[in-house]
């Protein structure tokens, strides 16, 4: 289930934005990426996450995406992936596995096509230059 939610997160990285301005957004999110420390064994706590349970639960993607965009709450599953996405954007998940890269390209892409004001405003906070979450996925 976690895995399916980084996704979801990461593409799943996922619904809603907080009235907060750009540049705070992103100090936090630069300093979510700094607490990382070991950025492959983190990411194996999401090895198991159904990633289509996710993205296809509209409740459960909507809390993702709030989460996400600084407009809600954050369970331990969202508070977990919301740390990825900073990582995501600043080095293209380097240190992912194969499985890991497709379910996070997967759930990415989701967002861009079937929720693309999620998704822009998830680029504006994660990605301020707009152009390194586009071509990752487009890699």
């Amino acid at each position: 289930m976690h895995c399916k939610v980084l996704i979801a997160l990461c593409c799943v990285a996922v619904y809603a934005v907080q009235a907060s301005p750009a540049g705070t957004a992103a100090a936090a999110a630069v300093s979510a990426d700094e607490e990382i420390k070991d950025f492959p064994a983190y990411m194996k706590r999401f090895d198991k996450l159904n990633v289509e349970q996710v993205l296809n639960n509209d409740r459960v993607l909507a809390s993702h995406l709030k989460c996400f965009l600084n407009e809600g709450p954050c369970v331990q599953q969202s508070r977990d992936l919301k740390r990825v996405i900073p990582v995501i954007a600043n080095n293209g998940c380097n240190g992912c596995t194969e499985k890991q890269m497709t379910t996070i390209k997967k759930s990415l892409n989701f967002l861009r096509t079937k929720k693309p004001t999620e998704w822009a405003r998830l680029v504006k906070i994660y990605d301020p230059s707009g152009t390194k979450l586009n071509k990752f996925l487009d890699a």
